[in-house]
């Protein structure tokens, strides 16, 4: 498995720009070490010349000299280089965010193109409606219905068991392509002009985007998509002593592991001296693929939350918080894995809290418009599919400031049957500790913010929430 890691302000990236800063935070390392030896050198040289005791020395002034307008040269040298090397690191990545904006622009285009073609299909078969009624009525017959079943299950199977396909970074980033161009589809094959899908899209006003499609799956797919039910979230447990995480391995160890049954939000409360909180909040996965359970982290949930709609998780992750003593304006710091990092992501872009920093692992939350000034960070590793569901990233005046730490978790192909690895939770506590060794300066403000959790000493609380379901 690959140790590497690739820093980019999201989307598309093509140069790996963690070892450009690092290699400069080297350089610079190096000219403060040299300005230092060259001012003992200096100090050597001073000795020598008015201390009677090393005046036996004074035959290496000459050679002390010429070390220290070395070392003040290799020291000059040595900042330029840092600072041409920075420089190029930043080109990279302002190249990164022109070319994906360039690539965002083709995929509408494509995809207005696919709607329309669509359009025009289905007018075209619109002469054939007799002929489609009495398909629709055999397939209420019960063996044509299991043998379309049958035929379903065994593409489904096929496409699950293809490894190679499903772990495959560039199908990954084929499905977010699709994804975030499925607006782009929906107008064209409405009919709407180029000029006005442009501007309702997401390369203009941005009215019209993955939240609109995910809220016409919602109306379309009835109560089989999304029925709301009211949430009722109990504590889970006790109170324990904690204290803040010390790095972002930490913080992502003690996200909650999803599971029937278990509970899914953890919040941490810090006071300090003079009697403020802040909060540190976890919030697990999706428990339940089903899209009727008593799970409030179900996949309708999932897609209630792309549709920015109050889903059953994320009202349980604000009823957590309110019951740990979170009060809207105080200082929160939001972790979450995949449906979790979707529901904090959703959290911080409220606005009702103090939102700090989020960091998402595997969520599908790239096209949440979370305000500048929280520090955001989303883990994504190349082999996972599930950020990708949630389609390329914004690019309003909001969002901009969204860093992506990404990781191919497999060196080559995955074992067969684990390409789902890549989506575990225990695949990115890895790759936390990896960021935390990193020496990228744009990681810099998350090691801050994580510094500011708490003071110190505090306390941790579950919760655990279902769903309240008639009769």
């Amino acid at each position: 498995m690959s140790d590497s890691l690739t820093v980019s302000t999201g989307g598309l990236t093509s140069v790996s720009t963690e070892e450009l800063f690092g290699f400069s935070a080297h350089l610079g390392s190096l000219a403060r070490d040299a300005r230092d030896w060259a001012h003992s050198a200096s100090m050597a040289r001073c000795l020598t010349e008015w201390s009677a005791d090393a005046a036996p020395y004074g035959f290496a002034e000459p050679a002390l000299s010429r070390a220290g307008r070395s070392l003040l040269e290799t020291a000059d040298s040595a900042d330029r280089l840092s600072g041409v090397v920075r420089q190029a690191a930043e080109a990279y990545a302002d190249g990164e965010a022109r070319s994906r904006e360039r690539v965002g622009a083709m995929q509408a285009f494509a995809g207005f193109l696919l709607g329309a073609y669509l359009r025009n299909l289905v007018i075209g078969a619109l002469p054939m409606l007799p002929a489609l009624a009495l398909t629709a009525l055999m397939m209420k017959q019960p063996p044509l219905r299991r043998a379309v079943a049958v035929l379903g299950a065994g593409i489904g199977g096929q496409l699950a068991g293809n490894t190679e396909l499903m772990a495959n970074p560039a199908f990954v980033r084929a499905v977010r392509g699709v994804v975030s161009a499925a607006d782009d589809i929906l107008m064209g094959a409405a009919g709407t002009g180029l000029p006005v899908a442009r501007f309702l899209g997401d390369e203009g006003t941005g009215l019209v985007g993955l939240e609109t499609v995910a809220a016409a799956a919602i109306i379309l797919g009835g109560k089989h998509a999304f029925t709301p039910t009211p949430v009722h979230t109990n504590r889970a447990g006790s109170e324990r002593p904690v204290r803040p995480p010390a790095s972002l391995a930490e913080a992502a160890a003690r996200i909650p592991s999803s599971g029937v049954g278990k509970p899914q939000v953890t919040v941490e409360t810090y006071p300090d001296s003079a009697g403020k909180r802040s909060y540190a909040v976890y919030v697990a996965g999706t428990t339940d693929f089903g899209a009727e359970s008593d799970e409030p982290f179900d996949m309708a949930s999932n897609l209630a939350g792309l549709a920015n709609s109050d889903s059953g998780s994320y009202t349980a992750t604000l009823d957590a918080m309110e019951q740990a003593g979170v009060k809207p304006g105080d200082r929160v710091h939001l972790f979450g894995h995949s449906q979790g990092g979707l529901v904090a992501a959703r959290v911080a872009a409220s606005g009702v809290f103090d939102t700090q920093s989020l960091v998402t692992f595997g969520a599908p939350s790239g096209q949440v418009p979370v305000a500048d000034s929280v520090t955001q960070v989303a883990v994504e590793h190349a082999e996972d599919i599930v950020p990708a569901l949630g389609g390329a990233p914004v690019d309003g005046v909001e969002g901009r400031d969204r860093i992506v730490v990404s990781r191919s978790v497999f060196d080559e192909l995955p074992p067969p049957g684990e390409f789902g690895s890549a989506h575990y939770m225990s695949e990115y506590e890895r790759t936390a500790a990896l960021i935390d060794e990193s020496t990228d300066p744009r990681l810099f403000p998350l090691t801050d913010a994580l510094a500011g959790i708490g003071p110190g000493a505090g306390v941790a609380q579950a919760f655990r929430a279902e769903r309240v379901r008639p009769g």
